[in-house]
């Protein structure tokens, strides 16, 4: 609700800038508070961390929403989700390498000031390109956009009307709690397979995440260009459901590391690459509203709701004596078939901007 206030009072470029700089500031305060022995704060910089970084990203996949044209985006989402892999990459090289020598809680500041020189490139960007503004409407429509810009911080009224937008919440928060379910499964088969050994399990675990992340890698800079220029969206969409409840059905039939990390693995490399390219073209051709509001409630809140909710659910189950290892695929199959009847409304005839505010 800050966010939408704040985009309405200052733009999304001032937006941006601000929503930056207020996020390093946060992660400066809590780690004084850190230094200053207040280990309380701990919890706190972690739920920063969880949330600051998708509010950034979303802003800026807002703006490139706003610009590129749809063979533009077709072409270049995929590698532009590739190049921010490749940012975790060198930030996971970065505390390999200074965690010892420096001390990890030095490593804290140096995400705060690392948001500077994004700032710094997000404003010039604006600059030179220009900044999104809501369509252009008539005095009448104008002062009713405002009434509703006014009751509608969250976006939440933009979502209720349109049919595309809330499969996509609803798609949102499904594959979500398949993520959650699948791993929590994978991580319960592997403690049973590498009992007494960690570190053969370390390693497998090293393994594992190797060969995703170069499996999405190659995804994103070769196989989502070619999917989104060359297959109808409709059939893109439908194809990563399709593929995830073959995998879960076979890991249903034969539970083992192998079926269920191959489902995990499929769902995180279609995730990173190619469910991120497809779900950003839902966007292109609607409102102003819809790119800057309702994009930030479905990608921050609802991805996070997803996550969260699905995990306190389960823990809950847990409390009352339910053997949730019984259930794990079950309920991913459930919400993967859900995902399939979802790419309906998620694909079809999309709105003009002006029918959505």
């Amino acid at each position: 609700m800050g966010y939408g206030k704040l985009l309405t009072a200052v733009g999304p470029k001032r937006t941006l800038n601000l929503t930056t700089l207020i996020s390093a500031g946060t992660i400066l305060i809590c780690w004084l508070l850190y230094r200053a022995g207040l280990v309380w704060v701990t919890p706190v910089l972690f739920l920063v961390k969880e949330f600051y970084v998708v509010l950034l990203i979303e802003q800026y996949w807002s703006y490139m929403n706003s610009q590129l044209s749809k063979d533009a985006a077709k072409r270049l989402n995929g590698p532009i989700t590739g190049f921010a892999g490749l940012g975790s990459v060198a930030g996971g090289w970065l505390v390999a390498q200074l965690a010892v020598p420096l001390g990890t809680d030095v490593l804290i500041p140096l995400a705060a000031v690392a948001l500077l020189p994004s700032a710094w490139l997000a404003n010039k960007t604006y600059t030179r390109f220009g900044e999104p503004l809501p369509e252009a409407l008539s005095s009448a429509e104008s002062e009713a956009a405002s009434r509703f810009e006014a009751t509608d911080s969250l976006g939440w009224q933009t979502i209720r009307q349109s049919k595309q937008l809330s499969a996509l919440l609803a798609v949102v928060l499904s594959t979500q709690i398949i993520a959650a379910v699948l791993d929590f499964k994978f991580q319960g088969l592997l403690s049973s397979a590498f009992v007494g050994r960690p570190d053969e399990e370390t390693a497998f675990q090293g393994q594992f995440w190797f060969y995703l992340n170069s499996a999405a890698v190659t995804f994103q800079f070769v196989l989502t260009p070619m999917l989104l220029s060359f297959v109808a969206l409709r059939w893109v969409h439908l194809l990563m459901p399709l593929v995830q409840v073959g995998a879960i059905a076979w890991a249903l039939m034969s539970p083992s590391v192998m079926s269920v990390g191959a489902a995990f693995f499929l769902f995180k490399m279609f995730d990173y690459s190619l469910f991120r390219g497809a779900k950003e073209l839902i966007y292109l051709p609607l409102s102003f509203n819809a790119r800057y509001r309702a994009k930030e409630f479905i990608d921050v809140f609802g991805y996070r709701t997803g996550k969260g909710g699905s995990s306190l659910v389960i823990l809950a189950l847990q409390k009352l004596g339910l053997q949730m290892m019984n259930y794990y695929l079950l309920i991913a199959l459930g919400f993967a078939l859900l995902w399939l009847l979802l790419v309906v409304p998620l694909t079809s005839e999309r709105e003009s901007p002006s029918e959505t505010l």
